[in-house]
């Protein structure tokens, strides 16, 4: 059987206190956990996307790709963080793809729904994904690369070291080319 105690420990965070047995059951029996590996895309633009995840130990990725086929990094989601498409189910712009072997808990939009209306905390964790979306949106608009790097830097350094370097070149905007002077001139400075 299945290990649920990471998001059942989640929800009792949320909830404020130990879950009951029904409660317990219930939320065991909405999620899926799933063992996916590395490089495995999840959704794809066009999908009607009905599942959102939450990320027990690895990490994800969401992002678009351009009329040009070039790919744009959206955000990441590691170890006890969501991700998905928040305008479920409608059809998604996203594609969402595992960047390490990860492990997830899956859950559909309509058991997602139940426990959002029961669970009204989980509104607020919900919301802090809208919000950072927002700012991360703003970031992308009005910082340059390198202002954008060193907030990456400064608020997720753990990243930084678990990402290759075309993702958060992706991640920033810029080419490869253009983070590596990012880096370097960065790298000067520090000296």
């Amino acid at each position: 059987m299945a290990d649920y105690s990471i998001i059942l420990s989640y929800f009792e965070h949320i909830k404020g206190e130990p879950l009951n047995t029904e409660e317990l059951a219930e939320i065991s029996t909405y999620f899926k956990r799933e063992t996916i590996k590395r490089k495995t895309l999840l959704m794809k633009a066009g999908d009607s996307n009905t599942r959102h995840y939450y990320v027990e130990k690895g990490l994800l990725r969401l992002f678009i790709i351009d009329q040009n086929g070039k790919e744009f990094n959206i955000l990441f989601a590691r170890e006890k963080q969501w991700i998905g498409d928040l305008g479920t189910p409608s059809e998604t712009p996203y594609f969402i793809e595992t960047v390490e072997n990860s492990v997830v808990f899956s859950i559909s939009e309509d058991n997602f729904n139940i426990l959002y209306k029961r669970y009204l905390k989980l509104s607020n964790y919900i919301r802090k994904s809208y919000v950072f979306l927002q700012k991360r949106f703003v970031s992308i608009l009005s910082k340059t690369a390198e202002e954008n790097y060193d907030e990456l830097l400064e608020d997720h350094p753990e990243l930084i070291e678990r990402l290759p370097q075309y993702h958060i070149s992706s991640y920033l905007g810029v080419t490869p080319v253009f983070l590596s002077k990012i880096r370097a001139k960065k790298s000067k400075k520090d000296k």
